[in-house]
């Protein structure tokens, strides 16, 4: 008679190699964990945006000044379309829009200004719900 290469049980089912065993284990307790952040997610309040703008960098240019500005979302949700307004000390206030801020993140802004911005202000003028 042939000697086996695995052993069965009664029923015919073969052993299990432990680094089998350990494997599904680990990825059991990944797919509970991705489950457990999902619903965690899902059942956190939801926050309106909370939008801040600042200076973060000012490039001299051929023609004038560029400002870089960080706008930043301290709330849960995504904003849409937010509108960020340079104001400097004098002359016409400059605008640029960013496509999204997504939900506690950041996005940056360029506004080019043809006096020293060195005073300017920036804020965020409106958004909208994507």
């Amino acid at each position: 008679m042939a000697p086996r290469s695995k052993s069965t049980s009664v029923s015919g089912a073969t052993d299990r190699p432990v680094l089998q065993w350990v494997m599904a284990a680990i990825g059991g307790l990944v797919t509970l964990s991705v489950i457990g952040v999902v619903l965690w997610e899902a059942l956190q309040p939801a926050s309106p945006p909370e939008l801040h703008a600042r200076i973060v960098d000012i490039t001299p240019a051929t023609t004038g000044f560029t400002v870089r500005v960080e706008i930043t979302n301290d709330g849960s949700d995504t904003a849409a379309g937010v509108t960020v307004v340079g104001q400097p000390d004098a002359g016409a206030p400059v605008a640029a829009t960013v496509d999204y801020v997504p939900g506690r993140g950041q996005a940056v802004a360029w506004l080019r200004f043809a006096q020293d911005p060195a005073s300017a202000t920036v804020s965020v003028a409106g958004w909208s719900e994507p």
